[in-house]
């Protein structure tokens, strides 16, 4: 074992180094993240600070807007975040659109840097490393995307939880219905591990969520945007599905095609995520449901795979079990999601992976479960709050 000093050195060392390296590639992409991914989040916010909420969902409206930034002949990179995400992006689009795509970039490298730091002095010098070695989070920034903010709410969230703070974890974590199609398995593991507070908190901030979104587009706007995620001919919601980390991509990679087949995948998926998070310490809820919330929902590629950050770190330190811990430090590593440059059937390694990352967990929690209670402390965070009642 090195000094603590020398692996603090060496994991700073290690994270410059690939942070240079992310930067040197993101650079390339941030020409297609203002014209794709950051343009349909500041036209979102635009059209709400100009009242234009009315036409939030309607796809001409949209794309008249966009064509402020974007050439004349540019297809539509539609806004699909639901209406209150748009409301939090106004201030932001009152912003010249330059000046905000600037601002945007430098708000999520700043949130990353404090994930890095609250992980470093968490979990130590090498979560530290785990995080500049994410190609989720470096990559998904440069390509506009917002994915930081969330590895940012879930890390918030456990934060809170670990020092038992369930209703502000709760309502922290609540910020995901800006992601809803991640939600419903969280709702499903606080109320199997029984953090009431914390479940109803959660349940309260999506309500509230749900609340001002009607609120600000009718039930005319939610029918709207029903119908823009339902548009078979937008396809930029899901361009090239073998490219995704859940069970479409999987189904698309291994040649599945038939219904039932994805239904087998999503099936053993819950059964697994079932199991994980039987008796869980934080760690271990956190990490499950956040790789089976990743693996059961219809929409989600590589930077999504910027949450399991919040499940990796403390599994690499609280895990009792060396298939834990390995499938959390291959998932660490960029090469489950670089398989996807391969094109089929290589590319299904990113969600494979994460299946037997899930596996793993669940393995893991039937281990733990036929020892005594005072067996599985080691895997145990040193706070962990008894069910809240």
């Amino acid at each position: 074992m090195l000094p603590r000093k020398f692996e603090s050195a060496f994991a700073c060392l290690l994270a410059a180094g690939f942070s240079l390296v992310w930067l040197a590639l993101g650079r390339t992409a941030l020409e297609q993240a203002r014209a794709h991914d950051f343009l349909s989040l500041y036209s979102g916010g635009w059209m709400v600070a100009h009242g234009r909420t009315g036409d939030l969902y309607d796809p001409a409206a949209q794309l008249a807007v966009e064509r402020q930034w974007s050439p004349p002949d540019a297809a539509l990179v539609p806004f699909i975040r639901p209406p209150f995400y748009a409301l939090l992006l106004a201030p932001l689009s009152r912003l010249p659109f330059e000046a905000a795509f600037r601002c945007w970039i430098a708000l999520q490298i700043v949130l990353l840097l404090a994930c890095w730091t609250w992980a470093f002095r968490r979990f130590g010098p090498m979560a530290l490393a785990i995080g500049a070695l994410s190609i989720s989070a470096t990559l998904g920034l440069a390509h506009g995307q917002d994915c930081v903010i969330f590895l940012a709410v879930l890390a918030a969230s456990y934060s809170l939880a670990e020092r038992n703070r369930p209703l502000p974890a709760g309502a922290v974590l609540g910020l995901m219905a800006a992601k809803f199609h991640f939600t419903p398995l969280w709702a499903v593991a606080l109320a199997v591990e029984r953090r009431w507070k914390m479940l109803a908190a959660f349940a309260a901030a999506g309500a509230a969520a749900v609340l001002v979104s009607v609120a600000m587009v009718g039930t005319r706007g939610v029918r709207s945007y029903i119908a823009i995620l339902e548009n078979p001919d937008l396809e930029w919601l899901s361009p090239s599905p073998e490219f995704m980390i859940g069970f479409p991509g999987m189904a698309a990679n291994l040649g599945m095609r038939s219904v039932a087949g994805r239904l087998a995948i999503v099936a053993a998926v819950l059964l697994l995520f079932a199991v994980a998070i039987r008796r869980a310490p934080l760690w271990r809820l956190f990490a499950a449901t956040t790789a089976a919330s990743l693996l059961a929902a219809p929409h989600a590629y590589g930077y999504d795979g910027a949450m399991l950050l919040c499940g990796l770190w403390p599994a690499l330190v609280y895990s009792s079990g060396r298939y834990s811990r390995a499938a959390a430090l291959w998932m660490a590593t960029p090469f489950p999601f670089c398989f996807t440059l391969l094109g089929r059937p290589w590319a299904a390694a990113a969600s494979l992976s994460l299946l037997l990352f899930l596996a793993a967990l669940a393995w893991e929690a039937r281990r733990t479960a036929a020892l005594p209670a005072s067996s599985d402390q080691t895997s145990a965070p040193p706070v962990r709050p008894a069910a809240e009642g």
